[in-house]
């Protein structure tokens, strides 16, 4: 059985926000020009046939500690090959989103989502994120590059997100969020509070082909039931397919 991804979540996001912004009383054409532009940064990884990338994500907390994790991104249309220092690796094609953690022996099957959501490393597309957390979005210039912002509730866990990106290219330089869960309230500690910075870099193109996106060397699918293969046969695997 084949699974096919389901990509009209950029229409689902600006039919989502234009409801929230007239519900508000706002003006639309702002906010739908933001919606087009993220629309933009989406088609962008969508529509080239073979492109590859490197993340530096640094999470810093209150106490001023921080950890570094780094990620190098294979993407094909649809499809994509995600391998962290952090001993996971994401495999996702037409078929499913192979997920494995090479320190917990562990793997997962899903289905395929927008390749968008593993670049953004959130779930900026899911419409229940629009709804939960966001009243709006603002586009500006920072440093000759465009920005895209979105603007949150007071109680949502997320303080900011910004999408840095070169606008002749729409490839992303930098994206940097805060998060906060304890929504509102500000902790005299710090927890539940962090930030996020996730670097871009080292964006080439045409330098691998479609064999990155093949989950054969990890697990096989015999009439609904999956199984890892040597040298992983070790490995649990969830099946998450038919849920």
């Amino acid at each position: 059985m084949r699974y096919k991804i389901n990509l009209p979540l950029s229409l689902t996001i600006i039919l989502v926000l234009t409801g929230m912004i007239k519900a508000a009383g706002q003006p639309v054409t702002d906010q739908s020009q933001c919606s087009k532009e993220l629309n933009r940064l989406i088609q962008l990884f969508s529509d080239t046939p073979h492109v590859s990338f490197q993340v530096q994500r640094v999470t810093t907390y209150k106490d001023g500690t921080n950890h570094t994790v780094f990620y190098q991104y294979k993407v094909g249309g649809r499809k994509l090959a995600l391998e962290g220092s952090d001993s996971t690796r994401i495999i996702q094609n037409e078929q499913c989103s192979f997920t494995i953690n090479h320190t917990r022996h562990e793997a997962v099957v899903a289905v395929p989502v927008e390749v968008f959501k593993y670049v953004t490393q959130l779930k900026i597309l899911d419409s229940s994120f629009y709804t939960s957390y966001v009243v709006g979005m603002a586009l500006s210039d920072t440093a000759g590059y465009g920005k895209l912002s979105f603007r949150f509730k007071p109680n949502s866990i997320y303080r900011s997100y910004d999408i840095i990106y070169d606008k002749t290219t729409r490839r992303i330089k930098t994206i940097q969020y805060s998060v906060n869960l304890n929504g509102a309230r500000v902790s005299a500690t710090g927890a539940g509070m962090y930030d996020e910075t996730l670097t871009f870099s080292n964006y080439q193109t045409g330098q691998f082909n479609d064999s990155a996106f093949s989950t054969d060397g990890y697990f096989l699918r015999r009439q609904g039931i999956c199984s890892m293969v040597a040298p992983y046969t070790s490995y649990t695997i969830k099946n998450l397919l038919n849920q």
